[in-house]
């Protein structure tokens, strides 16, 4: 490994990424190098006795993670704010966790103003969904004739969420997969919860997902003939 050369890289990269108030092209393959480099480097060691090569392996090995992890944190924001506004973003310009990460935000603030712009406000007062009981008695019958207003909210955002989740999960393709890791819980791309996981346990999951865990080497694809 051209340790120069992956050092010049990854600074020039996060120069650019420094710099520009647009996202710069961080691919899987691009990604994947940065991490090798950054473990390499973690686990390279001066085996002469000489205090300086030491010392200086040691402050380039802190350049090296604190390059690598504020770039991280430099796109984590931008993805944030290209989110919040609901502006375009070429998807394929991220590593396939942020890719994950911005369509989950994107899932949730959609969610978000779609609930609020439900909300009916009168006098400052928010009308709040009233329970939903299995039983129906009396009182129930009394809520649905004096709130039909608040039980056509309740009804038209309740169809609009399973509509929602039923189109989602047909555009979904699932993977079976088998941890070779304890991994803590995650969200799917399409919104559910899964985990958390013990080694040798297997789960059926979004195919997204479950790239990123193989990549992440925490799990392995289950062949199924």
């Amino acid at each position: 490994m051209n340790l120069l050369k992956e050092y010049k890289n990854l600074y020039d990269h996060w120069l650019e990424e420094f710099q520009n108030e647009e996202l710069t092209v961080l691919s899987q393959n691009i990604f994947t190098n940065y991490k090798k480099f950054l473990e390499f480097i973690k686990n390279f060691e001066v085996k002469e006795k000489n205090e300086i090569k030491k010392e200086i392996i040691e402050t380039y090995k802190q350049n090296v993670k604190f390059l690598f992890d504020d770039l991280l944190k430099m796109r984590e924001i931008k993805i944030i704010n290209y989110a919040l506004t609901l502006e375009e973003l070429d998807i394929d310009s991220l590593f396939e966790a942020e890719k994950l990460f911005f369509q989950n935000l994107i899932a949730s603030i959609k969610g978000f103003q779609k609930v609020k712009s439900l909300s009916i406000y009168e006098d400052d007062k928010i009308f709040t969904f009233p329970e939903i009981k299995s039983v129906i008695n009396e009182e129930n019958l009394e809520d649905d004739e004096t709130n039909p207003i608040e039980n056509n909210m309740q009804e038209t955002l309740h169809d609009e969420i399973i509509e929602e989740k039923s189109e989602m999960h047909e555009q979904i393709s699932y993977k079976m997969i088998r941890f070779i890791k304890n991994t803590p819980a995650l969200v799917g791309i399409d919104l559910l919860n899964y985990g958390p996981f013990k080694k040798e346990d297997i789960a059926n999951i979004p195919q997204e997902n479950a790239k990123i865990l193989v990549n992440e080497k925490v799990a392995e694809f289950i062949k199924i003939d």
